[in-house]
């Protein structure tokens, strides 16, 4: 399995609160040292602030994410935005005690969520002097989360009840909250993305155990069509959507518990299974990247073109690892890891749209890293880990790469 099946930054995330408390393989192609690299600096962060990760890159070079306190039990979100130094922190609701963020559009609007418990969150859109406003959620929810905003800043995400069943929510500006309607038939759904265009992409089923996802589309009248399922794929999840309608997600075949098949729509609606893995993102051309779990028990880095071609890339630091984001250039960013599923080993990577691999130049903390994020002008958010004497890890820091 890839590593433990989670998206790199929670899996960092779990970390530092606890500290607190497949088709060919590329050629291994790395760039000469004549290459200019991009160079490495940790975000800065409020006194008392041990750990920092991030969680969203926009088009400007605005990074989000959140840092824990020394003694805190949970984050608090922060921003760091494009050419002015410091940093705005981004305050839970009145009356709560922590805040994370979610993502951020090219416009800045930055959402996410606010809480004293999670089994009782609430969505919050943050004002750009970091003032919070609530986002109304539909009658008897116990709480919910924003996941995704546009550039009219227009949200969507989900709310869940007592029961645990989720309802996917969209919020107009003005922050009031609209439930979205599941397929016929279905009781529970999430919405994971909207574009500019202010179409979304989600998921659609049956509360409970046995139940059915279907991925679906809502169009910016809020009406919900089913995505198709390619041959042997019972149920699906979309994740993501471009600006020009190109979606991503995952499948499942039938009697499997694992989402485990990439799934591409192209923008007309077609869907191609692109094989055995997890796609963490996709540009506007189709191109998605992630771990390919195809003759592998840990994943390798991996990219598939918009004909569903799957290219495993080369992997100089480790034997294993992923790629975690992808431009519109066709430029990748994620890191290897060798089994042992030590995070302070990870070693950050970039590939070039041609596959060439470049590793990233360390950190201030020392030669462990992950690249998340890269935007169309090459700017590279993730995280530098620091490590004690013994080699763990005791440090994360959210870092940016810049030429």
């Amino acid at each position: 399995m890839a590593r433990s099946r989670i998206t790199r930054p929670a899996a960092l995330a779990a970390a530092a609160a606890t500290v607190v408390l497949v088709a060919g393989t590329a050629p291994a192609a790395v760039a000469a040292p004549a290459d200019r690299l991009p160079a490495a600096q940790l975000l800065p962060v409020p006194q008392g602030a041990l750990h920092s990760l991030v969680s969203g890159l926009n088009s400007g070079g605005t990074v989000i994410g959140q840092y824990f306190l020394e003694g805190s039990d949970g984050p608090l979100a922060v921003r760091w935005k494009a050419g002015r130094p410091g940093y705005t922190r981004l305050a839970p609701l009145p009356g709560e005690q922590y805040s994370r963020t979610s993502a951020l559009s090219d416009s800045g609007t930055v959402v996410g969520l606010s809480y004293n418990s999670l089994l009782a969150s609430h969505p919050v859109r943050w004002a750009p002097d970091g003032t919070p406003t609530p986002l109304t959620l539909p009658a008897g929810s116990s709480g919910g989360n924003a996941s995704s905003v546009n550039d009219d800043g227009v949200a969507v995400g989900d709310a869940f009840d007592a029961g645990n069943r989720y309802s996917p929510v969209r919020w107009r500006p003005d922050g009031t909250g609209t439930g979205l309607p599941a397929l016929p038939g279905d009781d529970s759904g999430s919405a994971a993305a909207i574009n500019d265009a202010g179409t979304a992409v989600g998921w659609s089923g049956r509360h409970g155990a046995g139940g059915t996802a279907h991925p679906v589309v809502w169009n910016a009248a809020g009406r919900v069509r089913a995505l198709p399922l390619p041959a042997g794929i019972t149920d699906g999840k979309a994740t993501r959507i471009t600006g020009n309608g190109v979606v991503l997600g995952q499948g499942r075949t039938a009697g499997n518990t694992e989402y485990d098949r990439v799934l591409v729509w192209a923008a007309d609606g077609t869907v191609r299974d692109a094989g055995f893995g997890l796609a963490r993102s996709v540009n506007r051309r189709g191109t998605a990247v992630g771990t390919s779990l195809e003759g592998t028990v840990y994943g390798n880095p991996a990219r598939w073109a918009a004909d569903g071609t799957q290219t495993v890339l080369a992997n100089p630091a480790a034997p294993a690892g992923e790629a975690l984001g992808v431009n519109n250039r066709g430029t990748a960013v994620g890191y290897g890891w060798p089994p042992g599923d030590n995070p302070a080993l990870d070693k950050a990577l970039l590939w070039k749209p041609d596959g060439t691999v470049v590793p990233l130049p360390p950190s201030p903390l020392g030669p462990y890293s992950a690249a998340t994020y890269v935007n169309d002008s090459e700017v590279i958010a993730g995280v530098a880990v620091g490590t004690d004497a013994a080699g763990r890890a005791s440090v994360w820091r959210a870092a940016v790469w810049k030429r």
